[in-house]
């Protein structure tokens, strides 16, 4: 094993947990926005 190896597995550890983390952001973006949540909806109305 040599530098390069480890540098390699370093940086596509971090490329994979960030495109990751990117997915699972807009999976509950999209989930948000296909299930609102009415009460609060409704209590930001009513205060307005």
């Amino acid at each position: 094993m040599d530098w390069s190896f480890g540098l390699t597995m370093m940086f596509m550890g971090m490329g994979v947990t960030l495109v990751t983390l990117l997915l699972l952001a807009l999976i509950i973006k999209i989930m948000i926005r296909l299930f609102p949540i009415k009460k609060e909806v409704e209590a930001a109305e009513e205060t307005k």
